[in-house]
């Protein structure tokens, strides 16, 4: 029995690569998500306001 591919995608912020979770492929959101982690996504947040 073989496993699924995993998809993965880099970090819009660090450039870091993530895969996909289940709860994100389960709800259609994997397109949408754009950053690695929580902490992340705040960086970008202040970073586009500080900009």
């Amino acid at each position: 029995m073989s496993r699924p591919e995993v998809l993965s995608k880099p970090c819009a912020f660090c450039g870091r690569p993530f895969t996909d979770r289940k709860r994100w492929n389960g709800r259609d959101q994997w397109d949408q998500v754009l950053y690695c982690s929580r902490g992340c996504r705040s960086k970008a947040a202040a970073a586009r306001r500080h900009a």
